[in-house]
């Protein structure tokens, strides 16, 4: 559980500075990494390959998380400069 946690924040934090193709490198390391560890563990071949699935899913899950947290302040920033023009032109008298 602590490494799919990990996955996640580490996901997270790629999804917020760095591109998308990111995730190739870091999940071929995650890869080896759960293999080393299955053969530490002396783990089958299919506890293997959910280990490989559940972490690479939540690195996943975590790069979009962290994407989407880099795209909301920009959001927030439009709508208000929205809010703040409808009002204006609301309040602006009217010139002929």
């Amino acid at each position: 559980m602590i490494f799919v946690i990990g996955s996640v924040l580490l996901g997270a934090i790629l999804g917020r500075f760095f591109k998308v193709l990111i995730l190739v490198p870091v999940s071929a390391l995650l890869v080896a990494l759960v293999i080393g560890w299955s053969f530490y563990d002396q783990c089958g071949l299919l506890s293997a390959l959910g280990r490989m699935a559940i972490l690479v899913t939540a690195l996943q899950i975590g790069y979009a998380s962290g994407m989407f947290t880099y795209l909301i302040p920009p959001l927030l920033q439009r709508m208000h400069l929205v809010r703040s023009h409808r009002g204006s032109r609301a309040s602006a008298p009217v010139h002929h």
